[in-house]
């Protein structure tokens, strides 16, 4: 039998549609894993579909259509504008990271609020999001999957929901 083509021979450019998809697989993937108390892998997958989440938002946001190919490139053009862009407080948008979460959320904020005005509810779930990206981020760096330490069900549990909240409302923010 043929080994078949290389997987990353097959890999396409993402989208929003592609981003969105594949954060819930990652959290459907973790849930599988909660039961057999697999608490680190868990996070590594769910800080993927958080950062999957806020991606997608983002690009939605600034106006690209759910099929759009979004590829490396763009992407990196874009975190490069985040990065030189800063808040109030004249801290930069976007750190240096390879994968933000917090400043993909703080970039979805910023797009929103210069493309439209957000409610009083809209703005307070992107306040959310800042505010739940920072705590999965406390937990979740994508060097977890070198490592071997334990997650407390208390972290796993806190990871989890709010990974959960970035899929229910990933078409809001």
């Amino acid at each position: 039998m043929s080994p078949g083509k290389p997987l990353v021979d097959r890999l396409a450019p993402d989208s929003i549609i592609r981003l969105e998809r594949a954060a819930e697989l990652r959290l459907k993937d973790a849930q599988e894993l909660l039961p057999k108390r697999r608490y680190l892998t868990a996070v590594y997958l769910l800080g993927y579909s958080v950062e999957m989440c806020l991606t997608s938002a983002y690009f939605r946001a600034a106006g690209f259509h759910p099929n759009t190919p979004i590829d490396r490139d763009t992407r990196q053009a874009h975190m490069a504008r985040a990065r030189k862009l800063t808040t109030i407080r004249g801290a930069a948008l976007m750190n240096s990271d390879p994968h933000p979460l917090v400043g993909w959320a703080r970039f979805l904020e910023w797009q929103r609020l210069i493309w439209a005005q957000p409610t009083a509810k809209e703005r307070q779930r992107l306040k959310d999001a800042i505010s739940k990206a920072e705590m999965v981020y406390r937990h979740w760096r994508p060097e977890l999957r070198y490592k071997t330490i334990d997650v407390s069900p208390v972290q796993m549990a806190d990871v989890h929901k709010a990974a959960v909240w970035f899929i229910t409302n990933r078409g809001r923010l």
